[in-house]
């Protein structure tokens, strides 16, 4: 079903300096980001991975990991919407009623976290992969 992971996302405490660490780390060059209703985003590039950086609006969400905690995983899929049809039929629930278009272009769906054990997950619409 998936066709690779799309990005690992992580709450920071500092949207530069962490985007700074993944260039001066790993070589990973950003790709896009700005201002969202969770916080600030970065998205950075690593080889053939990418991680979105957040600078949550609400510094209460930083807790457990210091100043680089992990948030979500996100998965590429084809057919985004038939997949969200058949988990619905299947009696499991999304974040919200349709998927949307998010600060980098892409087309997601997060699960409610009560159908994945506690964990943050979205699935991304393949074709809006922009590499």
């Amino acid at each position: 079903m998936f066709r690779r992971i799309q990005h690992a996302g992580y709450l920071v405490e500092d949207i530069d300096a962490a985007v700074a660490w993944y260039e001066k780390t790993f070589g990973g060059a950003k790709i896009g980001g700005g201002e969202a209703e969770v916080g600030k985003l970065a998205f950075v590039r690593v080889g053939e991975a990418e991680v979105e950086l957040i600078e949550p609006a609400d510094r209460s969400q930083l807790t457990g990991g210091g100043d680089h905690v992990f948030h979500h995983i996100g998965y590429f899929l084809p057919d985004l919407d038939k997949v969200v049809a058949d988990y619905k039929a299947r009696g499991y629930k999304f974040a919200t009623e349709q998927p949307w278009v998010n600060a980098a272009g892409y087309r997601l769906i997060f699960f409610d976290t009560s159908c994945t054990n506690g964990t943050r997950i979205h699935l991304t619409d393949s074709s809006t992969m922009k590499w």
